[in-house]
Order: C-alpha cells, then sequence, then structure tokens
C-alpha cells in the first residue's frame, strides 16, 4: 500500500528536524576525532614484542622504541608476550583498546607463515590490525656445517642427487618460516632432502656447529658471527642483491632463482579501528626514525637492513606473502592443527 499524502508530509518534515542533528552529531564527532589526533600522544604507548627480550625482532623494537620516544615525545615501553610462536603476543594486541596506545612490533612469521599451516588462530592477519611501517627487513641464508664438501648451492644439489634423501636441513619447527622456504628449494631443482624439525634455533645451530646437521636456511642475524667466524659456511641469502654483511656471498635475485626470493620482515601494527590519523602520526615518526644514520648503523649490526613504508605498502605486502606461504604449504601438505 503507498502512503497517504499526510504520511509522507510527516516524514519529510521528521527529516528536516532530525537530519540537521545528526549532520551536527557527525561533524562534532570529526572535530573530537581530529583533536583528539592532534593532542596525540599524551601518555606512554606500550609496544607488544610477540617474543621473549633478545630476539632480533625484540632488539629493532627497542631502537626503534627508544629513537620514537625522543620524536613523539612520550616513554615507548617494550612488554614483551613470548609464546606460541609468536601468536600469543599478536592476539593480545589485537585485543587492546584501539586508541594508539598500544602498538606490536611483530614479523611476517607469526602474521603469514603460521596462518598458512594453522588456519585455527584468534586473529585474523588482515582483519584484526591496522599496518603502520615496515621497520626491516632480512633475508635466510642457506648455511652448511664447515665438514660438508661443497663450496656452493650448485655443490649441494649435486651432492643432493648423489644421494637421495640423505642430506639433512634443519628448521626450527615443522611450518616455520625456514621450513616452508626450503620447499621451493627443493622444487626449484627437484632434489630430495630431510626435513629434520628441532624445538629452537639453540639446539639446531649446536647440531650444525657439531657437524650432526648437514645445513639449514637460517635468519642471517642468527648465523652471522658463526659465518664471519668460519664455523658455519654460507652459500646463499635469500635476496634479490647481495647484503652488505657477507659479499661474497650469491644472492638468489642475481642468480636468477626469483622462487628462491624470500626476505623476512619486522613492522609496527596497530588494532584495528585506531584512527587515521593517529596511524599517520606514528607512520611519520617511524619514517623519521628510519632516517637516522646511527639507526641504520644500529639495526645493521643487528642483522638487518633498515627499511620503513607506508601502511598500504604493508597491508600489501602482508597479503602478498600469506597468500605465497599459503600456496607453498598447502602444495608441500603442510599443516598443523
Amino acid at each position: 500500500m503507498r502512503p497517504g499524502l499526510g504520511t509522507m508530509q510527516a516524514v519529510r518534515s521528521a527529516m528536516r528536524t532530525v537530519l540537521p542533528a545528526v549532520l551536527a552529531l557527525a561533524f562534532l564527532a570529526g572535530a573530537v576525532s581530529s583533536a583528539s589526533a592532534q593532542s596525540y600522544p599524551s601518555r606512554p604507548i606500550k609496544v607488544i614484542v610477540p617474543y621473549p627480550p633478545g630476539g632480533n625482532t625484540d632488539l629493532i623494537g627497542r631502537l626503534f622504541a627508544r629513537r620514537l620516544s625522543d620524536i613523539l615525545g612520550v616513554s615507548m615501553v617494550i612488554d614483551n608476550r613470548g609464546g606460541g610462536g609468536g601468536t600469543i603476543g599478536v592476539e593480545a594486541a589485537t585485543r587492546a583498546d584501539a586508541d594508539g596506545y598500544t602498538l606490536l612490533h611483530a614479523t611476517n612469521s607469526e602474521l603469514t607463515v603460521v596462518p598458512a599451516v594453522q588456519p585455527k588462530l584468534p586473529y585474523d592477519s588482515l582483519k584484526s590490525l591496522v599496518a603502520i611501517s615496515t621497520t626491516c627487513e632480512l633475508p635466510f641464508v642457506l648455511v652448511t656445517r664447515k665438514t660438508l664438501a661443497v663450496q656452493s648451492v650448485q655443490d649441494v644439489v649435486a651432492l643432493a642427487r648423489q644421494q637421495p634423501g640423505k642430506l639433512t636441513f634443519g628448521s626450527v619447527g615443522v611450518g616455520s618460516a625456514n621450513h616452508l622456504v626450503l620447499e621451493p628449494f627443493k622444487a626449484q631443482f627437484n632434489i630430495d632432502v630431510v626435513h629434520v624439525p628441532y624445538r629452537g634455533g639453540g639446539p639446531l645451530a649446536n647440531d650444525l656447529l657439531g657437524g650432526h646437521l648437514d645445513a639449514s636456511f637460517a635468519t642471517l642475524s642468527s648465523v652471522l658471527p658463526q659465518v664471519l667466524s668460519g664455523d658455519l659456511r654460507a652459500l646463499l641469502v635469500t635476496s634479490k642483491t647481495r647484503v652488505p654483511h657477507l659479499p661474497d656471498v650469491p644472492s638468489a635475485g642475481e642468480l636468477g632463482w626469483s622462487d628462491l626470493i624470500v626476505v623476512n620482515w619486522n613492522a609496527f601494527f596497530a588494532p584495528v579501528g585506531t584512527p587515521a590519523a593517529v596511524v599517520e602520526r606514528l607512520q611519520n615518526a617511524i619514517v623519521e626514525a628510519g632516517n637516522d644514520p646511527a639507526m641504520v648503523e644500529a639495526t645493521r649490526k643487528a642483522g638487518a637492513e633498515l627499511a620503513t613504508s607506508t601502511p598500504a605498502a604493508v597491508s600489501a605486502l602482508l597479503a602478498a606473502d600469506l597468500s605465497r606461504w599459503s600456496r607453498i604449504a598447502k602444495s608441500a601438505g603442510i599443516k598443523i592443527e
């Protein structure tokens, strides 16, 4: 039934009365949000690091926290929330108030690798967080025990073909990043090697140094001292170009092995719903911190290369990595319930 003339007139009259009030409220909300962003930050900011103290992510997070404290004029407090392969800290960040006073300094591992092999997580990497900026990048490096009779990747491939199913490659666990990067390596050269999962980087490094494990794709920062001392042999970095730390070690990019270009990254995030103006303020501060030569040098000493970016770039990187690792995990049948 069509509404009568009286009804239509009543509706128009109500709209004339209510609409200005709605617009006024919207304007007021925008003004309050803008004023809040202009006064941000006004108290200490907590930075959740989803790992125990002492690791690379913690170290880089603390470097940025100190510099950001100077730039923003407030204390930056590191809150280490280790456990669950980084997932406990990420979940804590997603449940925090979206006011810019709780941030997350995380890695691609718990945001793209773990979700690729462990579908039942208490967060959605693409929906539960707002990207701010990356902080650093670091590749994997293929290292072997020094007693293994190889001098290049080609030697490793030849040996693997001569002795299929004999060479052992260690990782820090099933479904870890350095496990998944082994899969495209095997596919690249059609070789059969044995994956040996460890319960952490310490035992893995001990077996490599002790000659009980043949090789591993390790994060550069975790093995750099042993490579430089000659206790481990580095054969490849999984970056587009060579890295300053190991100028004599070839890169996957220069050798034309695009499927083996894998870069680990750290980045700052905030809970979804954090005001855009606050995110912009934080991103500008992170970029300013990254332009400090002392920060560049300190990050490099930690075995990484400083790299800041935009929220859009981080979001694109996150989505691309998640898609890539999900495809690799599915192809290799790697899944953790």
